[in-house]
């Protein structure tokens, strides 16, 4: 009898070195795939000509108290670079700071003019978390001023987008911006008096010019902590002028609403407001200012992440009509939308916008540029902040909502077209 063969339900030995093989380079393959899209995929790097901005902070930044830094820029762009200066930073605004990803605001220890914008010492870094393709701000930033050669009361903050390090952590992809302050608008010194230049900020959800309560409203211009306080008695008269005159008065050619309100800028306020579907407004998110008395009122938007039909991941049609909301939360517009020179106005310039400078094709040419600008730290930025939101398909919920732009923004145009020309 032969003697048993243990060996018989085994494979060669060459054979079996051909399996460990195998399984040694699944394995390698497995755990550089983990490596890779732990480690290196998503490492926060950027290309060397984006400017970045580095922050050394000595303390934990908060949101009421500044915390002393420096802060540096490097750019491609050596006429851009900033040596790192003693600086303070906190969080800003109310709502934004309770997100993962918080916005900041620094004060430099000199003027400095940052990325060719205007030298300054006050400095805004909007982190545009609910701005979910991170272009909706800027675009509408970057649109309104466009309005500026023919109505020089389109202001807004010049800005560019930057990478942020905070103690050497990146942070993601940032929005520079200037401050909406005195020195944008060009404002005269303050008085002590109502006639004094002003800058009020709507802040708090309200209905407009129908009454008046001091807490929705903040004065930024006087400093309150100089103890010029106007803000009452001005809006006090102006809620009474708009809620209370009668229409005769109200339009009245020599001391109407268009005496104390620049026509222009109530105009193209309202064309832009509608165009870009500003979701988060009409009733505040913006600023009444005006210079020494007798300059006019003008009205400044502000605060742009819900606009262009989407916030996160709540959408809005393109064929959406603010104007029953706005005119049931706004008097002074309600009021101005009955009357006729005042639709008349509105036809007429945006036809022109349309032929001269709101084009489709400008439009979406400027949405291209900023997309093939910020399109490689997007992804690096979304990847930081969105998976746990998205909890799955997060890429592809933020590629979503930059088609979102490209398909929204002509049909919206569309829609105004009709609308106002109907008016």
């Amino acid at each position: 009898m032969s003697p048993p063969n243990r060996f018989n339900n085994k494979s060669p030995m060459h054979r079996r070195k051909k399996e460990l093989t195998a399984i040694a380079i699944v394995g390698v393959i497995f755990f550089s795939s983990i490596y890779y899209f732990s480690y290196i995929k998503n490492l926060p790097t950027n290309p060397s000509d984006f400017p970045t901005i580095n922050v050394v902070s000595t303390g934990e930044i908060k949101k009421d108290d500044y915390v002393n830094c420096t802060f540096e820029l490097n750019s491609d762009d050596e006429s851009d670079y900033i040596f790192p200066i003693n600086s303070k930073i906190k969080i800003r605004g109310k709502y934004n700071a309770k997100l993962p990803k918080t916005g900041y605001r620094i004060e430099l220890s000199e003027e400095k003019s940052l990325l060719g914008m205007r030298k300054d010492d006050d400095w805004l870094l909007l982190a545009m978390y609910s701005d979910l393709n991170h272009m909706q701000i800027k675009l509408s930033m970057d649109l309104y001023r466009t309005l500026e050669s023919t109505n020089p009361s389109a202001i807004l903050p010049d800005s560019e987008y930057v990478c942020l390090y905070i103690n050497g952590e990146f942070q993601g992809l940032f929005l520079l911006t200037e401050k909406n302050d005195r020195r944008l608008f060009g404002l005269d010194d303050a008085q002590n008096s109502i006639n004094s230049s002003l800058i009020f900020q709507s802040s708090y959800f309200h209905k407009n010019f129908i009454n008046y309560l001091n807490e929705e409203w903040e004065q930024d211009w006087p400093n309150e902590d100089d103890d010029i306080l106007i803000m009452d008695k001005i809006m006090l008269d102006l809620v009474s002028f708009v809620r209370d005159s009668p229409n005769i008065e109200f339009l009245n050619p020599s001391s109407g609403i268009y005496t104390i309100f620049d026509k222009q800028n109530l105009i193209d306020f309202y064309l832009f407001n509608f165009f870009i579907l500003h979701d988060d407004f009409w009733d505040h998110n913006y600023f009444i200012v005006r210079n020494s008395a007798p300059s006019k009122f003008i009205l400044v938007p502000w605060d742009f992440d819900r606009c262009f039909g989407l916030w996160l991941r709540r959408s809005s049609s393109y064929d959406e009509n603010h104007e029953d909301f706005l005119r049931q939360n706004n008097e002074l517009f309600n009021r101005l939308l009955n009357d006729e020179e005042f639709r008349i106005g509105l036809k007429n310039r945006w036809r022109y916008l349309r032929e001269q400078l709101w084009t489709d094709e400008r439009i979406l040419d400027r949405v291209s540029d900023m997309y093939e600008k910020i399109k490689l730290i997007l992804e690096i930025d979304a990847n930081m902040w969105y998976p746990w939101l998205f909890e799955q398909d997060w890429d592809q919920e933020v590629d979503e909502a930059v088609d979102h732009l490209y398909d929204w923004i002509p049909k919206r145009l569309a829609f105004c077209d009709i609308y106002f020309g109907n008016l």
